[in-house]
């Protein structure tokens, strides 16, 4: 509806009073506007890909910043009206599509939007003219925009594609000890069931051995990155208090990208989970280096397994507390929360 209906009412009527509208895209290199453009996908955090998340029809109005106040004032105005009169006509329509649009369930979740090496094709662009010119500054040629139109280009187009697709489950089991991530979820207007009594379930769970934190904070916080999980599954007690979250439910796209590590707006990335990656259980070398000495001497597979280890990594070869640390992760004694991501996957 977004496309075939809205979209194509309100270009028309854009045009009609003298304005251009255009898809969102970004220049591939802003120093050379010829290089191409970029379509561009947001991560689900914000605008219109939420409302995605929450099959709720969304827009992103975005006005040129290089055309003047009123052209832009008066663009949003012919945006709004145009847009109350395509609602007062099609709203019929728009009612069918978003109860369609709720009741489906995608098998997956696509994230990670990154931007393609290859231009797919090329698109008529109606470019701004420019100069460019040779800054002291940053002692590069710099783009002066002139304000004024500029001939018609066919300019190469680069796609984006998702790096990362997320797998529908039946629902997620998030512990009471979250109590923030529980509420967030309340916040967003997710539905969950919460338990009454402790109960026993066999599920899916994901170890993140790649996961790493960014060096800098991001709007407050510092961001981490999952990696590729990898996947057990365990028998675990859950607590009262701790609550399902099914995927069948309108906001059930939402609540995967919420709790999906993976995703780049997950809880995880954000730092919810920030305590799985801080190993608190250890072993002193002078308790660790003679049990080491005994597990080698009784294990041949193991020996095996260390040579190789050896001779493959010389940091590692050269370091006392690694080879240690290599021994301690092989006894029953390993911290085995460390890296374990601790919400429950029911397939």
């Amino acid at each position: 509806w977004l496309q075939d209906c809205y979209s194509r009412d309100l270009d028309a009527a854009l045009q009609a009073e003298g304005h251009q509208p255009g898809p969102l895209v970004f220049e591939r290199d802003p120093r050379q506007p010829e290089a191409g453009l970029v379509s561009y996908v947001f991560s689900p955090r914000y605008s219109q890909p939420y409302g995605d998340m929450v099959h709720i029809p969304s827009v992103l109005i975005e006005n040129h910043s290089l055309k003047d106040y009123r052209r832009r004032v008066l663009g949003t105005y012919v945006l709004m009206e145009a847009s109350l009169q395509i609602l007062a006509t099609h709203g019929g329509a728009l009612r069918t599509a978003r109860a369609a649009d709720r009741a489906s369930r995608a098998a997956e979740i696509p994230v990670g939007w990154q931007a393609g090496d290859r231009p797919t094709g090329q698109v008529e662009f109606l470019p701004v003219a420019h100069e460019q010119w040779q800054s002291a500054a940053s002692g590069a040629r710099e783009v002066r925009w002139l304000g004024r139109p500029a001939a018609p280009q066919m300019l190469p187009l680069y796609p984006v594609h998702s790096s990362c697709q997320l797998s529908r489950p039946k629902a997620y089991w998030v512990p009471v000890t979250k109590g923030d991530v529980i509420a967030r979820l309340g916040d967003h207007g997710v539905e969950m069931q919460p338990l009454a009594e402790a109960r026993a379930l066999a599920l899916e769970w994901l170890r993140l051995p790649q996961a790493s934190t960014a060096a800098a904070a991001f709007e407050g916080r510092f961001l981490h990155r999952a990696g590729e999980p990898l996947r057990e599954r365990r028998r675990t007690l859950w607590p009262a208090g701790s609550v399902r979250v099914p995927t069948d439910q309108q906001r059930g796209d939402l609540a995967i990208v919420l709790l999906e590590p993976q995703s780049e707006d997950s809880f995880f990335a954000w730092g919810f989970f920030a305590e799985i990656l801080q190993r608190v259980e250890y072993c002193e070398s002078y308790l660790m280096a003679p049990l080491a000495d005994a597990m080698l001497a009784a294990d041949e597979s193991l020996r095996r397994r260390f040579a190789a280890k050896l001779a493959e990594d010389a940091d590692f070869a050269a370091d006392p507390d690694a080879r240690l640390a290599w021994f301690y992760a092989q006894t029953p004694f390993y911290d085995d929360a460390y890296q374990l991501y601790p919400v429950g996957i029911e397939r």
